[in-house]
């Protein structure tokens, strides 16, 4: 299987390799290698939203590698935690209770880092250092736009928060995004789902879910061990994958 799914991709970049644009490029291959017709059926016919809450793209990774939330070829909109980092739980409770109205105000870009940070939200967006600031406004206005429109889905919205590596957060911090989600919803279903290193204490609530798993991302290409692409690997990640992997299933199916 591994020497298939290599000369799969092999063979996608051949065809693709002359579109001079790079994003034009990588959607195109990533169409190659990755659609399936049964997967395009299935997401058609999916009848809830998952959106990752952070801190980092380990709930968006996951679930894409786990086939229950879309790729981007299907149709799937990026919201603004995808591909972020945000180390502070209150501030994105914060901001999705204003609706992000103070996404941009302390916006700036730090020239030692060269990425884009706001300091208020104690936030760094590793994935738009190419962008200036007009095209990084937009872009995530785009994403504010495909984020709130969920919020007001009549689907049930599978909210996944997993916490800044082995820093847990405590129960009225919890409570705090529980609470500010449940406002938002409007008595639409929804539920929160905190994957964690640590069970909390004593923030039972019908809508709100606990995963325990001890998991960080202590290595630049953890994720790329999770998707594991031509299924050659075999350690930490992919155990946590599956593992975890299994938590979320029977709790999004159900």
């Amino acid at each position: 299987m591994f020497y298939i799914l290599k000369l799969k991709k092999i063979i996608a970049k051949l065809l693709t390799c002359w579109i001079l644009s790079e994003k034009v490029r990588k959607n195109a291959r990533n169409f190659l290698f990755y659609f399936s017709f049964t997967d395009f059926i299935k997401f058609k016919r999916q009848n809830f939203y998952i959106v990752s809450l952070g801190y980092n793209c380990m709930p968006r990774v996951l679930t894409t590698a786990l086939r229950l939330k879309p790729r981007k070829i299907y149709g799937e909109k990026t919201c603004p935690f995808d591909l972020s980092l945000n180390f502070d739980i209150n501030k994105i409770a914060e901001l999705i209770n204003n609706d992000f109205q103070n996404f941009f105000d302390n916006l700036a870009f730090n020239n030692n880092t060269k990425k884009w940070e706001n300091k208020y939200l104690n936030s760094i967006y590793i994935h738009d250092s190419k962008l200036d600031r007009k095209q990084f406004v937009l872009r995530y206005k785009k994403r504010i736009a495909n984020f709130l429109n969920i919020m007001k889905s009549e689907k049930i919205v599978y909210f996944i928060f997993h916490p800044y590596d082995k820093k847990n957060p405590d129960k009225s911090e919890i409570l705090n995004l529980y609470n500010t989600l449940t406002a938002k919803r409007q008595k639409k279903p929804f539920k929160l789902i905190i994957i964690n290193n640590k069970f909390i204490n004593k923030i039972d609530r019908d809508n709100l879910t606990q995963i325990i798993e001890d998991f960080s991302t202590e290595i630049p290409d953890w994720a790329k061990n999770i998707i594991d692409d031509y299924g050659q690997f075999n350690n930490n990640y992919t155990k946590f994958r599956k593992e975890t992997g299994a938590k979320l299933k029977q709790i999004i199916h159900n």
